[in-house]
């Protein structure tokens, strides 16, 4: 069984807009940080609830252990090399393209 894990309010809100913005699917953010799809409907759904007053105050924040601040940046790194290789396809990808257009 797993121990039961908290998030900061920053990461709760940063993953809920990176799903609801199509930066990052539903089925890979919750994969990349394993969590369950309801918890992060939960999230969403507080969010559209409340706003900004969501995940702040009297909900037991505490402030992550160093152990889930370093997995949350190497979450991020890892985002973020996978964004820098597909734009890196994108670009050369292009250029093939340029190459085979007649002028």
């Amino acid at each position: 069984m797993k121990a039961r894990r908290t998030f900061h309010r920053e990461f709760k809100l940063s993953l809920r807009r990176d799903v609801e913005e199509g930066r990052i699917s539903k089925a890979r953010a919750c994969r990349e940080h394993d969590l369950s799809p309801s918890v992060l409907d939960r999230w969403v759904d507080r969010h559209r609830r409340l706003g900004d007053e969501a995940f702040s105050g009297g909900s037991g924040f505490q402030e992550p252990s160093p152990e889930a601040r370093t997995r949350d940046l190497e979450a991020l790194v890892g985002r973020q090399a996978l964004e820098i290789e597909f734009l890196k396809a994108a670009i050369k990808e292009g250029d093939l393209l340029r190459e085979k257009k007649p002028r």
